[in-house]
């Protein structure tokens, strides 16, 4: 299979396009090299088959909101792929930040989250890019792979300020919101939240992210996002 296929198949065929010159360049074939490296003598997570995820469930054509968090959770039985989300099939607990996402959401819209998709795949297909600034992560090393996947994720930017769509992003903590300088400020709407686990996690209840995502869209005329979505 020729690599462009395999990349493809990675990221689907809309943000391969997008991100065609990167994806192909040998800056993104050391990245994975190192991943692979990485792996064979570490717990790396998520795993490898989930490391694309957001990009598979939100075609670049799709985006309409990018919620950029840090990295991964450094536990297997929570990384999906997906910021903030978790596979509730494993039999594991909701992680702190989480809860406290979902609580903040509660407030925000006045609902109750009964039956609720924690795997927030539901949010990804809407049209919200569920990503974090290091798509891998060492296990119990939390900012392991950040400096890694920098190039990467302001090649994910470009490629939306290229959208020139009014993307929103809604970015989580110090860490997400340094790459502010990277967006394009024609062409995106920025919401600034504290990370939900932070230290400030008063601040990220009264941030009311969910309800001002959906007033952004709602004066673009595009389609608000169901954030209680089962």
């Amino acid at each position: 299979m020729s690599v462009q296929r395999v990349l493809s198949n990675l990221f689907g065929v809309d943000w391969f396009n997008a991100m065609r010159t990167y994806l192909m360049s040998q800056d993104f074939a050391n990245l994975g090299q190192w991943l692979i490296e990485e792996r064979k003598h570490k717990n790396v997570y998520p795993v490898q088959q989930n490391v694309f995820k957001a990009f598979k469930l939100t075609p670049y054509e799709n985006v309409k909101i990018v919620f950029l968090s840090d990295k991964p959770y450094v536990d297997k039985n929570y990384a999906t792929g997906l910021s903030f989300g978790v596979n509730t099939e494993m039999g594991v607990g909701l992680p702190s930040p989480l809860k406290t996402m979902i609580c903040a959401l509660e407030s925000d819209l006045d609902i109750l989250c009964l039956d609720f998709d924690y795997s927030l795949e539901g949010w990804s297909k809407q049209g919200v890019l569920m990503l974090n600034t290091a798509l891998t992560v060492e296990k119990g090393k939390a900012s392991s792979h950040l400096k890694a996947w920098n190039p990467f994720i302001i090649q994910v930017i470009n490629a939306i300020n290229r959208k020139n769509d009014n993307v929103v992003y809604v970015l989580f903590g110090e860490n997400a919101q340094h790459y502010e300088k990277y967006l394009d400020e024609y062409s995106t709407r920025v919401i600034k939240a504290p990370h939900p686990a932070s230290d400030a996690q008063s601040g990220f209840y009264g941030s009311k992210i969910f309800s001002k995502c959906n007033s952004i869209l709602y004066m673009l005329e595009k389609e608000e996002i169901n954030w209680n979505i089962k």
